[in-house]
């Protein structure tokens, strides 16, 4: 009887703790994507994920934050719902460690013991990350098992570049930014360019780059990093050599998207080239390339057969 009346307080103790918690986060569903639930919790998480790694991102408005985390968890969670029809997630694998230590180090931290540090002002976790990074390596494994036979690569050009390489003592890199969109339906491209010229002077190219590009890099501010000239389109590199450092291209057109690049430094490097890993850089460089512009269809034809249900 005693028992009985003990796990009876026990009871109540516990529903009431639970009762507490959930009147003080106040959990609503905002959105049902397939199976996958979004509450309000998940979207401020999203959003101190997005500020975790491009503070800046705290200059812009909160609604325009919080359009910025809804659209970067649906689209997770559809890459998400894709990777689960063909294998569980874990957290736990070599390339997860290898993607974080290099975010560790590009976002100028020491060691994960500092950035973990630097995580729990935003309520976040090393495993929160990890969860991320995960699903962004396996989804980037399935559109290379998809479409990796479409990549055509022209190597005899590629060696033809090499070439001409050898007969420059020094080669530019450019550290580059960018922002990657499509035209929308309805939607004058003119317009859609001057609205974002327009948010570049007013919140600057970072918080931009999470407002509007369709890119994985928008996460960063559309950080891509050092690039070496020849690992450029001529159309891009002719766009490059009008601009100085700090200062940004005009649109340019990539199939059926549009490019803006932001030079932060310019740099020259002297020449010292082995041939075989030159040529395979560069491949894997245009390879890259290719498959990200696979990954932007895949998505939006799975985005189009997802079943989303706002509430």
């Amino acid at each position: 009887m005693i028992k009985s009346k003990n796990l009876i307080v026990i009871s109540i103790i516990i529903f009431s703790l639970i009762n507490f918690s959930y009147s003080e986060i106040n959990l609503k569903i905002l959105m049902k994507i397939d199976n996958q639930i979004i509450t309000n919790y998940d979207l401020e998480k999203e959003a101190n994920y997005l500020l975790a790694l491009n503070p800046s991102l705290k200059e812009i408005e909160k609604e325009k934050l919080m359009t910025i985390s809804k659209r970067s968890l649906i689209k997770e969670k559809i890459r998400k719902n894709e990777i689960l029809k063909y294998k569980t997630l874990s957290k736990e694998s070599a390339q997860t460690e290898a993607v974080l230590k290099n975010l560790i180090l590009s976002l100028d931290f020491e060691n994960q013991y500092q950035f973990q540090e630097y995580l729990k002002n935003f309520n976040l976790s090393i495993n929160d990350l990890k969860e991320k990074i995960e699903i962004e390596n396996e989804w980037k494994s399935l559109v290379y098992a998809k479409y990796f036979n479409s990549v055509k690569i022209d190597k005899s050009d590629l060696k033809s570049k090499i070439e001409k390489m050898n007969e420059k003592k020094f080669l530019v890199e450019y550290n580059l930014s960018e922002i990657l969109f499509t035209k929308k339906k309805n939607f004058l491209i003119e317009d859609q360019i001057d609205e974002i010229k327009e948010s570049i002077d007013k919140v600057g190219f970072e918080n931009t780059a999470n407002l509007f590009s369709i890119s994985d890099s928008s996460k960063i501010g559309g950080k891509i990093g050092w690039v070496r000239e020849n690992n450029l389109s001529k159309e891009i590199i002719k766009n490059l050599k009008k601009l100085e450092e700090n200062s940004y291209s005009e649109p340019i057109r990539l199939g059926n998207n549009f490019l803006i690049l932001k030079i932060n430094e310019i740099k020259q490097v002297p020449i010292e080239i082995d041939k075989k890993k030159e040529l395979d850089k560069i491949v894997m460089v245009e390879t890259t390339k290719q498959l990200d512009r696979f990954s932007n269809i895949f998505y939006n034809k799975i985005k189009l057969n997802s079943k989303i249900s706002e509430f």
